[in-house]
Order: structure tokens, then C-alpha cells, then sequence
């Protein structure tokens, strides 16, 4: 090699670019096609293939492990899910065991895909539910229930009938994010729907604010457009226990078009004058009873 002055400073130069580009460490004098070893390194030989690997050192007892996914469940008939949820769903004798057996649900769809369970927020034992489909992305980061952009939404419709999480249940249909946040299917919808209707069962509030087509369909057992539901008061009949519900669409779309914000006002305010008439029967009845 020559020791010329120029050579030598060419030969710095071109190190110092190796380094700046982050190459920093050379591995043969000769050139190799990585390209080409990783192609062949993944043909391997069949007996090679079907050798056992060999089984792996346990680590010590001070290393957090992440706690393994549950088994995938078996592949079962749209019809037989529905069943299995409804009986699992019945068998329910509080809000926690109701939470515990949706929680272990095999046939929950994409259960397994979502970092969080989350049942809801707010007093559980409200006379007042909202409703809303799933989680979003907000909320599987954080693992906080109903903490995004739409939840501040629906803080600020609560405030202006002078309720707050404190006094008002929010709950979703589905207690997992959907992939992409997309909408739940009719079949994934009908799956969740008998956890939730226990629900209402249960806690037996007076009043439920359905947002969305995912709780309507799954309250009121029906396939009409939210468009057709908004404005009028329903019955919903969960079990044993019957509730007035109303239906708006959904927080995403009321986000998005300021347009749908004064129909839902409207009925928002029809909610809370058949809370107070509630109220005031209630407190009549004690009054009663009391005499």
C-alpha cells in the first residue's frame, strides 16, 4: 500500500465517512452477499428442522416475565357464542363477578389483540348509564377508561344536565379496543350485547344515553338507523328490569360535525327532565311511605 502523503489522507478521510455512516467495525478483508447467506440460511435441512430444539435456560428468579396470553379459545359457531355469552352473562350475581366472567369470556372477539379490560368509569350504582361502543386508541395507551377526546365530550354533556362521573355510570359495549378502532360487527356486537343488557340488570339505573349504533342495537334489539332512533324516548328491557333510554350518535360523529351537536342537546334535555320526574316520584313515594 502506498504511504503518500495524499494517499494516507484519502484513506483517513474515507474511515472517517465509515464512522459517520455508522460503520464502525470490519467483519472479513473480502465481500459478502448478505443477501445471498440469509436466503440459504433459510432453507434449512428437513432432519435439521424436525431436530428439538434445545430447551432454554430459565431466568433468574429477579427478571419480570410478561404473563403469557391465555390460549386461544376454540373456533365455535356465531350462533353458539351468542348462547355461551348469554349464559355466562346470566349466571352474573354482581357488577364484579359480571366484569370477572366477560374478563375470562373465551369467545370475546379480539380480546386476546388489546392491552387493556375495560369495563367502564363513574359510579357503578348510578340512577343514569352512557353507553359507548369500545375503547380507543386513548384509552389502550393509557389504560384509563374513557379518557380521550370523546370522553371530554361526554364529561361536558353530563356537566350541562349537572351530573359528573361521580354520579353518572359510563360503560362501554365492548370492554376491548377494536383493531384500528374500527366499528364492532353485527356478530361481534350481538356477542358483547348480553354482558351488557346484565349489566343494566344490575345496577338497574333509570335512564340509559345509548351513543352510537353498537349500544343501540345491543339495548334496544333493533337494526333501525340511529338517525330513526334519535329524538324518542325507549324502552329498554334488560332482564327483569325495564329502563328509559335515549339515543345520539356517536361521540366520534358529533366531533366531527358540530351540525348533530344541537339534536343531541335536545334530547339530552328530554334525559334529564325524565331523571327529575324520576326523582320527584321517588321522593313523592317516601314521602308516602313515611306518613
Amino acid at each position: 500500500m502506498s504511504s503518500a502523503p495524499e494517499t494516507r489522507a484519502a484513506l483517513l478521510a474515507l474511515l472517517d465517512w465509515y464512522v459517520e455512516s455508522g460503520v464502525d467495525l470490519a467483519l472479513d478483508e473480502a465481500p459478502h452477499d448478505r443477501y445471498a447467506d440469509s436466503a440459504l440460511a433459510s432453507v434449512a435441512p428437513v432432519a435439521e428442522i424436525a431436530e428439538p430444539a434445545a430447551r432454554p435456560t430459565p431466568p433468574p428468579p429477579s427478571i419480570a416475565m410478561e404473563r403469557p396470553r391465555p390460549a386461544a379459545a376454540p373456533i365455535v359457531a356465531p350462533d353458539a357464542a351468542v348462547r355461551a355469552a348469554e349464559e355466562a352473562a346470566a349466571g352474573a350475581r354482581g357488577l364484579d363477578d359480571l366484569a370477572a366472567r366477560l374478563a375470562e369470556f373465551p369467545h370475546a372477539p379480539f380480546r386476546d389483540m388489546a392491552q387493556h379490560f375495560l369495563f367502564g368509569a363513574g359510579k357503578a350504582d348510578a340512577r343514569i348509564i352512557a353507553f359507548d361502543a369500545a375503547p380507543g386508541a386513548t384509552e389502550e395507551a393509557s389504560g384509563e377508561a374513557f379518557g380521550g377526546l370523546s370522553a371530554k365530550l361526554l364529561d361536558n354533556m353530563l356537566a350541562a344536565i349537572g351530573l359528573d362521573r361521580a354520579s353518572a355510570s359510563l360503560a362501554y359495549v365492548s370492554p376491548w379496543r377494536p383493531p384500528g378502532d374500527r366499528a364492532l360487527t353485527p356478530h361481534e356486537a350481538a356477542i358483547f350485547a348480553p354482558f351488557a343488557r346484565r349489566r343494566v340488570e344490575l345496577a338497574q339505573p333509570e335512564i340509559l344515553l345509548l351513543f352510537g349504533e353498537t349500544p343501540a342495537r345491543a339495548m334496544l334489539a333493533t337494526n333501525q338507523p340511529v338517525g330513526k332512533l334519535r329524538g324518542k324516548i325507549h324502552e329498554a328491557r334488560c332482564g327483569a328490569h325495564v329502563a328509559r333510554a335515549f339515543v345520539f350518535s356517536s361521540l366520534e360523529a358529533m366531533l366531527k360535525s358540530a351540525a348533530l351537536k344541537p339534536a343531541a342537546w335536545r334530547d339530552l334535555r328530554k334525559a334529564a327532565e325524565a331523571l327529575q320526574q324520576g326523582q320527584a316520584v321517588a321522593t313523592g313515594n317516601r314521602h308516602t311511605d313515611s306518613g
